[in-house]
């Protein structure tokens, strides 16, 4: 007997290219940036490149942030699924506690300007998550049981976080990781929030994006170790993923990965491709957002939900791959599945819904 699944139903964000999902998601589809130049300078006295959300009016910081995720939940919760704030839990997913530059009262901080702004205290199932870039994979983990568990209509999986900060500059800076005179494979600091809506699956709805597999694995040869990097870590979750989802890895039909422009991301990626044996056309939201830490996660379901409604996906099979600095990583798989009503519909009227929009290995079992 298979697993129940979970589906995500709606997604907000905001990012340095768009306020909402559907301009974010079209700068996204074309590789258009909003990279400007920052208050900061690397050794060679350059400007360094940023991508920082134009929000008018609240300065930088916890405030930003909160707004920015006021914001995404808005966006989330208009998307006709009848959830209220009040009721449903959330999944609040920041920075990691090791995170240089780290914002003070970062976790109590926006919670407490999420409360104030809608009037009440969040849900009490609600739930920090300090993962960074994989806190949207667990957070899909821990929707999954307060779901299924705990009996919950919905789950409301909200991001935000930012590198543009004069500590994560400096301390980035000084590593070398950053994007600046001297290096070139270095990643552009960003900033953003997202929000996910997520219930359990309905037969009945036309169309909605599933959680068919998914896999958690740990890097031992994480940044600046000693270990030799073979990409075991990502390997695995991949594998973990395939597995729960009764997928092969040539059913795949596109990546939807957290690489951000770090030869080692970039390493590390090809060498768990080839050892899995996947080749996909790979999306990388970094290319226009720049890093955006633990809001990667939304930025990957939302933009695969655009694209759908937008009919430019290259297949119905996505893998979505992320990890932070300590070693954990992570990869979902996920796909559209369509009512039969809606398949015939769309069928009489495009020859080529049955190329593009298929179901992968066993995932209708």
């Amino acid at each position: 007997m298979s697993r129940p699944r979970i589906a995500i139903r709606g997604a907000g964000l905001v990012t340095s290219v768009g306020l909402d999902t559907a301009s974010t998601c079209a700068a996204l589809r074309t590789r258009q940036n909003n990279f400007v130049e920052l208050a900061f300078v690397d050794q060679e006295h350059e400007p360094l490149i940023g991508a920082s959300v134009p929000w008018p009016g609240v300065g930088t910081g916890l405030d930003k942030l909160a707004q920015m995720a006021v914001s995404a939940i808005r966006q989330a919760l208009a998307s006709g699924h009848r959830a209220t704030l009040a009721s449903t839990p959330l999944l609040l997913c920041v920075a990691e506690l090791e995170r240089a530059g780290r914002l003070t009262d970062l976790d109590t901080g926006i919670l407490s300007r999420l409360e104030q702004h809608f009037g009440h205290p969040v849900h009490g199932d609600s739930t920090l998550v300090t993962e960074g870039q994989t806190g949207v994979a667990t957070a899909l983990e821990l929707a999954y049981k307060l779901l299924f568990d705990k009996g919950h209509a919905a789950v409301l999986i909200v991001a935000a976080d930012t590198f543009v900060n004069r500590g994560t500059i400096i301390h980035n800076l000084d590593k070398r990781r950053l994007l600046a005179s001297g290096v070139r494979a270095g990643f552009i600091p960003g900033e953003a929030a997202g929000a996910l809506l997520v219930q359990r699956t309905n037969d009945e709805r036309d169309v909605e994006l599933q959680v068919f597999g998914a896999g958690m694995a740990r890097e031992l040869a994480v940044r600046d170790s000693d270990a030799p990097l073979r990409g075991d870590g990502l390997t695995q979750a991949i594998e973990h993923a395939l597995k729960a989802a009764y997928a092969p890895a040539d059913e795949l039909d596109l990546c939807v990965c957290d690489a951000n422009g770090e030869h080692y991301r970039f390493e590390e990626l090809a060498l768990a491709q080839t050892r899995v044996r996947t080749a996909t056309p790979l999306w990388l939201p970094a290319e226009s957002l720049g890093e955006t830490g633990s809001v990667v996660g939304c930025i990957q379901y939302a933009w695969l939900l655009e694209a759908q409604k937008k009919h430019y996906l290259p297949g119905n099979n996505a893998l979505c791959l992320a990890g932070n600095d300590s070693g954990a990583r992570a990869a979902h798989i996920v796909a559209f599945e369509f009512s039969r009503q809606y398949r015939a519909v769309v069928e009489a009227s495009s020859p080529m819904f049955k190329k593009i929009i298929k179901r992968g290995g066993n995932y209708g079992a």
